[in-house]
């Protein structure tokens, strides 16, 4: 992943480290860690009394135990990232709200249109750690594996939303909603995810499209935007300000000021991973059209109203 290669668990990230010379995976577990605990994910209510087959005696009494396992990216900045990830799937199915939705790329194509439209401002900003913003309403714990040093093998009951359980994305999907309508947005009725409200002069609408923890604003001050989110609402935002990378696509302006959305590191990145795969870079092509096809227009005479709405002369 942007040329580097990407560890599978614990014992491959002190592996990897040593091989490189460097701590820099280990920093990342160390760091996700330690937000996870800023944000008092786990209650630690003691050692484990572990028998046989891994059966815990002293489990806390209606909570189920889960796993959990480290998921590991580089960003396209080189920044390396660890993840906590719940093993959500050992949980019992829900009847309750799972979902939670994603603005749609047309939608986001919309918003920046509008952006442009009505000269606003067009910023990006990524909400870390979003999902422990919210609380989980699921009752299970975990028995700390290595990664978490001195807590090995203590019984850890999961008080907030974490990656990978079932009811997650819906929990952190209610948080926002909470957020989004005391700052005075409204969701879209043709896409949730977009949300929308006047500006403070009442001239035009600002948005804030939401993929996520990924925000797109657009506004006439999106700074005063992120602020609020930040000083009232205690978000904290990763690289909040002109929108340069976003979904995959990068951003920029043209000579004449035109915006410009280019996917380049996406497709770098795809034909890194297809070099990886299978051993080659990938043929090149300079047209998807067949060799020696020529499309012509179609001059041929239009049909009448009267053959269109198929009825006889």
């Amino acid at each position: 992943m942007f040329g580097y290669q990407i560890p599978r668990d614990y014992e491959e990230v002190m592996e990897l480290d040593r091989k490189n010379g460097n701590t820099k995976w280990k920093e990342a577990i160390d760091l996700e860690l330690k937000q996870i605990d800023d944000y008092q994910t786990f209650k630690d209510v003691g050692k484990a009394e572990i028998k046989t087959k891994g059966q815990v005696m002293n489990a806390p009494e209606g909570y189920k135990k889960i796993r959990v396992h480290l998921v590991f990216a580089v960003k396209h900045d080189g920044r390396h990232k660890a993840r906590l990830v719940a093993d959500g799937h050992l949980t019992r199915n829900t009847t309750e709200g799972a979902y939670s939705g994603v603005v749609s790329l047309q939608s986001l194509r919309i918003v920046m249109f509008l952006s442009e439209l009505n000269a606003l401002k067009l910023w990006g900003a990524d909400i870390g750690n979003a999902y422990l913003e919210a609380y989980t309403e699921e009752k299970i714990f975990i028995v700390a594996g290595p990664e978490f040093g001195e807590r090995k093998g203590h019984i850890l009951i999961i008080s907030k939303a974490l990656y990978g359980l079932r009811t997650s994305g819906a929990r952190w999907h209610d948080r926002l909603f909470d957020v989004m309508r005391d700052m005075g947005f409204s969701p879209s009725k043709n896409d949730p995810d977009i949300w929308m409200r006047l500006s403070k002069d009442g001239e035009v609408y600002e948005y804030i499209a939401v993929y996520v923890d990924d925000l797109a604003i657009v506004a006439k001050d999106p700074a005063e935007i992120c602020q609020i989110l930040k000083d009232k609402f205690k978000f904290k935002l990763k690289g909040d300000g002109p929108l340069e990378y976003h979904l995959g696509c990068g951003y920029w302006r043209d000579p004449d000021g035109t915006l410009v959305a280019d996917p380049k590191k996406y497709i770098e990145k795809m034909m890194e991973w297809y070099e990886q795969e299978f051993g080659e870079k990938p043929r090149k092509f300079k047209t998807p059209l067949e060799p020696g096809d020529h499309p012509e227009i179609d001059e041929s005479p239009e049909c009448s109203e009267e053959t269109n709405l198929g009825t006889s002369p």
